[in-house]
């Protein structure tokens, strides 16, 4: 039996395209195709993909591990090391390719925005890619360099150390021409460490984001929208209960259960 798995921007041709045409031509040849969330599925229904043969198994995620002191402490100099006497708060992370579809530019003019109400704020960014520079620049002219820090290849066991000391995982995708977000993989893996996360509407972020239960879905194109979900993320200390929830849901993205689908889905 042959599986194709689907994770979104790669069929993302128009129907009828020469691209589609040879993606449809090689589908057509599997036994079973699996989309990678509700979002992918609806996206190749619409790419003209047989509808009959698409099943949907989100990716896996490892168990949370346990987290060392040494990468603990290190998480939390990161985060507060720019104030003195004071802890950052809200403490928020975006791991990611720093590329247009991934919104850092709107994240960083939203966080220009919040510091009136939270001054302590502290942002990093961990990933690289083609905006590095010009999200560099938007940082200087928006005189944020007290509040923002991007970090790039990083030891696994500090990004999962900073992930757990961070009150949110924030990463407002948008569709760029082709791209998008079939997924994210990033939402399961904070909520694992008991993290909610606040994801863009563009894409499968609500498989994962169970909107006003383990985070919110924005709208990554209005900077009003993504401003106003993390103000509603922090009021009344909700992001503690959406951490919560986030913990006890990324429970079914472990490996151990993803592989069960598949075994289900080809012993049937």
């Amino acid at each position: 039996k042959t599986l194709c798995l689907l994770h979104s921007k790669e069929i993302n041709h128009p129907p009828g395209s020469r691209l589609n045409k040879r993606f449809l031509n090689s589908l057509n040849k599997a036994d079973y195709i699996i989309a990678n969330s509700k979002f992918t599925k609806e996206l190749a229904i619409r790419m003209k993909i047989n509808k009959d043969k698409i099943n949907i198994i989100n990716p896996g995620i490892n168990k949370p591990k346990k987290l060392e002191k040494i990468f603990t402490d290190k998480a939390n100099i990161l985060f507060n090391g720019s104030f003195i006497n004071q802890q950052a708060f809200p403490k928020i992370i975006t791991i990611a390719r720093l590329e247009k579809r991934k919104n850092h530019d709107k994240i960083l003019m939203t966080l220009k925005n919040l510091l009136i109400k939270f001054p302590t704020l502290k942002y990093i960014s961990i990933g690289e890619g083609e905006e590095k520079s010009n999200l560099s620049k938007l940082v200087n002219e928006l005189n944020l360099q007290k509040n923002v820090v991007f970090l790039n290849n990083v030891d696994e066991k500090l990004k999962f150390s900073l992930i757990a000391t961070s009150n949110l995982f924030l990463m407002p995708s948008i569709i760029d021409k082709k791209s998008v977000e079939g997924f994210g993989i990033a939402f399961a893996e904070s909520a694992s460490y008991g993290v909610g996360s606040i994801g863009g509407k563009d894409g499968g972020a609500s498989d994962i984001i169970l909107h006003d239960k383990t985070g919110l879905i924005c709208d990554g194109n209005d900077l009003n929208s993504i401003y106003t979900n993390i103000l509603n993320f922090f009021t009344d200390n909700k992001y503690i209960d959406y951490g919560k929830e986030a913990k006890i849901f990324s429970e079914d993205f472990h490996w151990d259960k993803i592989v069960k689908k598949y075994l289900k889905l080809i012993n049937q």
